[in-house]
């Protein structure tokens, strides 16, 4: 949650920062509903029951049926993944070529691509961190994976390609080793550490904001050595250079804690000059997000209730009841009666009369009230709604398809999955053209986070 403290200084920015926070509630409960859904934790919705707000696993339970679920959002999340896997190699092949492959290869970007697509089709969203620094006493741009949960920028944006969005941010929980490595710089600092992090506390929050501010300065040339830079309003006065007055665009980190503090603050020290995060967002009309999984859950939820109905019914049929004439048996030897009914060598040596009924065993047929009918309609709607197909899904059309009309449908099969395919590929595209800037970095900077 993040902290909006009393200082004037930053309060207008972290106010902002909250709204935008607050804003993204609504599609962070949506993602957990989702990540529910896709890994079968199905019947955590909350209901309320004579004014009491339970879940529906505690509801069912509690009437005494058993919640049931078969889940089909996770296999076509994972054929939708199978398909993505399939295209990586050559959508890395196009973007990351020789002079950026190196930073592929020691991020693992083939898997951390596949598990951000999966994130994406879940949530809708997708976001990276590019960091430049020492990883393992290696240098190098690094790129980490960033938890929607955490993350927040401002919702009133609407470009699809993240243009006018000039607020972003994250919410870190730093435990002491991450803490001394991003903010201690000295022996005063490292016992400021120690004190927090006293009592067995284990992490603290901080919040990290970028923001685009704009800020008066000038421009100076210098002709002698041949260059033309940007500098603040005190440089630009005290400089004896041609000088020109403009107002610059700029983005700004801010590291605050939990009380207040600003722990880093600077201009962006990257080359690009802009905030380390690469974020899509799908499909972001109206700065909307909704996700691949989200439309499959009503039809999901329905199949759910289906299966549970269809266990109901059958446990409550009845199935090999014995039925046995008063007096047809001593009352005493009644579960040894039923131990040999059981068996299927059994033998059971009873007297006959002629006006007593033989022992006999009752099975009831479960009436037919089109569950099953009922249970093909929705994994059919399942499909149609997902894009995801039998044929997608690796079930054959039958013996008498010819190769090249199984090869037509697949690739008719692919064309529903294309846009959510190919909006991910623009996020590749993003995060290479962000590796080659950071990889011809110049800026000396201490690197930020």
């Amino acid at each position: 949650m993040l902290y909006v403290p009393c200082t004037k200084t930053i309060k207008p920015m972290l106010t902002q920062a909250r709204e935008s926070w607050d804003r993204l509630s609504d599609f962070r409960r949506k993602r957990n509903r989702c990540r529910d859904y896709t890994f079968g934790r199905q019947w955590n919705d909350m209901i309320e029951v004579d004014g009491r707000r339970v879940t529906e696993y505690e509801y069912i339970l509690r009437e005494g049926n058993i919640p049931l679920k078969n889940n089909l959002i996770r296999r076509i999340v994972r054929n939708v993944l199978g398909v993505f896997r399939q295209r990586l190699p050559e959508i890395m092949n196009k973007y990351y070529s020789d002079d950026i492959s190196v930073t592929a290869s020691k991020n693992s970007l083939h898997e951390l691509f596949s598990r951000t697509m999966e994130e994406f089709l879940i949530s809708g969203m997708a976001v990276h961190r590019k960091r430049l620094g020492l990883r393992d006493g290696i240098p190098g741009v690094w790129t980490e994976i960033v938890s929607p949960g955490s993350f927040f920028f401002n919702t009133d944006s609407r470009d699809t390609r993240g243009w006018d969005i000039n607020l972003i941010g994250q919410v870190h929980q730093a435990d002491f080793h991450d803490w001394c490595r991003a903010f201690v710089k000295n022996r005063k600092q490292f016992e400021t550490a120690r004190k927090l992090f006293e009592g067995g506390i284990k992490k603290l929050n901080i919040t990290e904001v970028w923001r685009k501010e704009v800020i008066p300065g000038y421009v100076l040339h210098n002709r002698e050595r041949g260059y033309i830079r940007r500098v603040s309003e005190a440089e630009g006065k005290a400089s004896g250079l041609p000088k020109k007055w403009m107002l610059h665009e700029v983005w700004r980190y801010y590291f605050i804690s939990d009380d207040g503090s600003i722990l880093a603050q600077g201009d962006s020290p990257y080359i690009h000059r802009s905030h380390p995060f690469i974020l899509k967002c799908y499909p972001y009309i109206d700065g909307e997000i909704h996700s691949f999984v989200g439309d499959m859950i009503d039809q999901q939820r329905y199949t759910n209730r289906l299966i549970t109905l269809y266990d109901w019914v059958i446990r409550a049929s009845a199935k090999g009841v014995l039925l046995i004439p008063e007096g047809a048996v001593d009352p005493g030897n009644l579960q040894t009666v039923a131990d040999q009914w059981s068996r299927f060598n059994g033998v059971i040596v009873y007297r006959p009369d002629p006006a007593c009924p033989e022992p006999k065993q009752v099975s009831g047929n479960m009436s037919n009230l089109g569950i099953s009918e009922l249970l093909e309609i929705q994994l059919k709607m399942l499909e149609d709604v997902s894009g995801v197909n039998g044929i997608l899904q690796g079930n054959t059309t039958g013996g008498n398809v010819s190769g090249a009309l199984y090869n037509s449908q697949t690739t008719n099969a692919l064309y529903s999955l294309a846009d959510v395919l190919e909006t991910f590929e623009t996020f590749i595209r993003d995060s290479s053209l962000r590796d080659r800037q950071l990889n011809i970095n110049t800026h000396g900077s201490r690197p930020v986070g």
